[in-house]
């Protein structure tokens, strides 16, 4: 009975070896080959820049793809944010790509810096670009300036925090921010040329709600002659600081 039962187990082994190797031959055959690759998400990125990026080509074995080394060498592109692979049984992979969406403009030296709103670079263009976006200007810019790379992220991000709570009709008004780096404060610029001084992010809901006031002293002190505003200070607390031209 021992005997019949150690042959019995001997021979369940050697079937589910066998097992093992026609399975794993079957999934390393060319049943398995990739014949079709699809890409969604692209708008500005070209279909075939994504697929020379991921190194993925057709007639390589499903199994084989390492989706994770793929999708980052995809997000190696500075308009790239994020790339997911997946694989599609038996023969497909799918390539979805998050594109950046362009946020500010920032210039320097004799180019313009495309930025989104994590201030990662997405181009470097000749000219400024046409669109509605936040203009940055500041005084010590960093010296080297890499696509897909952020820029001056943590001044970027304070301006970003005030940007996104002013209101679009506000916004219109604006012509530029700016980042004293010394003082490590911003100021905007409004289309008529008042310089407001916003300061740290200090007080930040109560400051973007002072600033929809300057348009319309702007416009009355124009209209009646009085004069133009040189500068609103709202770094402290109390009342604005105003100084006429």
């Amino acid at each position: 009975m021992t005997k019949y039962r150690s042959r019995r187990i001997f021979h369940i082994s050697i079937l589910f070896f066998i097992t093992l190797i026609c399975v794993f031959f079957f999934l390393y055959s060319s049943f398995f080959y990739i014949d079709t690759i699809s890409v969604s998400g692209n708008e500005r990125v070209e279909e075939s820049e994504v697929l020379k990026l991921s190194g993925v080509t057709k007639g390589t074995n499903i199994f084989k793809l390492d989706n994770r080394l793929c999708a980052r060498a995809v997000e190696t592109h500075p308009i790239i944010k994020t790339a997911q692979i997946t694989r599609q049984l038996p023969r497909e992979i799918k390539i979805n790509i998050v594109e950046r969406e362009m946020w500010a403009v920032m210039p320097y030296n004799d180019v313009f810096l495309v930025l989104d709103p994590e201030g990662v670079c997405l181009d470097k263009m000749a000219y400024i670009p046409e669109g509605d976006y936040c203009l940055i200007t500041m005084d010590n810019p960093p010296e080297q300036i890499t696509l897909g790379h952020a820029v001056a992220s943590t001044e970027i991000e304070m301006i970003r925090k005030v940007y996104e709570l002013i209101p679009e009709e506000v916004e219109n008004n604006l012509s530029q921010f700016h980042y004293d780096t010394i003082k490590e404060e911003i100021l905007i610029y409004t289309l008529r040329g008042t310089e407001i001084k916003f300061g740290n992010l200090d007080r930040i809901e109560e400051k973007t709600e002072l600033i929809a006031q300057v348009f319309p002293m702007e416009i009355d002190l124009e209209e009646n002659g009085t004069g133009k505003l040189e500068y609103i200070d709202l770094r402290f607390t109390g009342q604005p600081v105003l100084k006429m031209k």
